[in-house]
């Protein structure tokens, strides 16, 4: 990383810097990932108090924190359903995000899909969609190496009260989880947005969120994945 860059990932640890600070993460010993659309805002402010870096990936923490630093802060994330993910994410920035450049973006690139089988039949596979955060893998976040997540924890946003409470049990926390940044119009099932071939085309798309995650259509493979991981805390 360039010297001026580096000192820019470095200044997100100062304290009062932004509302992205990252000063809470070396309070608490921990770090944060969070994927766009798995409730990272509800969390990060329920738990820090501001948005505590953003959507920044784990391979970026790792050079802002030295190697000690890196090993031995907590490390979690939140994860969701792809398909149910895509079609938050799709809303979200159809009705202007919440930044000026989120609107933009989404005008330039989600003006001509009106609808959401238009966006995934037309718009998903587009290498220039793929890179916006919200759309990108989750595990392009939160993996080090391919397959292998780097992380100590990883929550789930179809277990999210549970999973909150075990994270600010683990940061010695006094917290509530709050609800925010809800997407509008998601009154009915992401599994209703879908047909046949344009679910096909997500999970062709995502294919590595699954095969790392374990998420399938209907979510029937959440208690195993929630059985799995919680074997592997308790070795």
């Amino acid at each position: 990383m360039r010297p001026e860059k580096f000192a820019s990932v470095q200044a997100q640890r100062l304290p009062g810097s932004d509302d992205y600070s990252c000063r809470p993460f070396d309070e608490h010993r921990c770090i944060f990932v969070h994927v766009p659309k798995c409730a990272g805002i509800s969390i990060s402010k329920s738990l820090f108090g501001n948005l505590a870096g953003a959507h920044q990936s784990l391979r970026k923490y790792q050079i802002m924190f030295s190697p000690a630093e890196f090993a031995s802060y907590f490390k979690f994330t939140f994860v969701r359903n792809p398909w149910d993910r895509l079609v938050s994410a799709y809303f979200f920035l159809k009705n202007g995000g919440i930044t000026a450049s989120d609107k933009a973006w989404s005008q330039r690139h989600l003006q001509q899909h009106d609808t959401f089988d238009s966006f995934v039949r037309n718009g998903i596979t587009r290498r220039e969609i793929l890179k916006f955060p919200h759309f990108r893998p989750q595990t392009s976040f939160i993996c080090l190496r391919p397959g292998l997540p780097g992380v100590d924890f990883i929550g789930f946003f179809e277990n999210l009260a549970a999973d909150f409470e075990i994270v600010r049990s683990r940061l010695q926390l006094q917290a509530s989880l709050q609800n925010l940044n809800r997407t509008a119009s998601r009154d009915k099932n992401f599994a209703d947005c879908y047909s046949n071939e344009t679910r096909a085309i997500v999970a062709r798309v995502y294919q590595d969120d699954l095969a790392v995650l374990g998420y399938t259509f209907d979510n029937s493979t959440l208690p195993a994945m929630l059985a799995r991981r919680d074997a592997g805390k308790r070795r």
